[in-house]
């Protein structure tokens, strides 16, 4: 089966909403379409990080974050503070695994075109 891909113009405008709203610190793309073996209906796993999720409990993040979605197949958003992520990648766990195929989600804030470089 071909890659699919990602929908790069609706990734950026989608990232851009959630920055407006929590300010991004950084964002990675996880799961099949980081590694590129997604199919027509999976959905976008990503990883959020900002300063202002601190203090906001965890289902009211990720249903905020995921309203501005405007794609047909669903999104899965992981917000979480720089410090939490942290401790998540120290873990064993989903998120360290979901970490080592990361693709990070550079300019998608700023620029229309999302440009890809490996995890920091």
């Amino acid at each position: 089966m071909a890659h699919l891909g990602v929908q790069r113009d609706a990734l950026g405008r989608y990232l851009a909403a959630v920055d407006a709203r929590w300010p991004l610190e950084a964002a990675w793309l996880v799961g099949s379409r980081a590694r590129g073996d997604e199919l027509i209906d999976s959905d976008y796993d990503l990883v959020l990080v900002s300063p202002s999720f601190a203090g906001v409990p965890w289902i009211r993040r990720v249903v905020e974050v995921a309203a501005p979605w405007e794609l047909d197949v669903p999104v899965q958003p992981l917000p979480f503070t720089r410090d939490e992520l942290a401790r998540k990648r120290r873990e064993i766990g989903t998120i360290a695994e979901a970490m080592r195929d990361a693709m990070r989600l550079d300019g998608a804030v700023l620029a229309p075109e999302v440009v890809f470089m490996d995890p920091a």
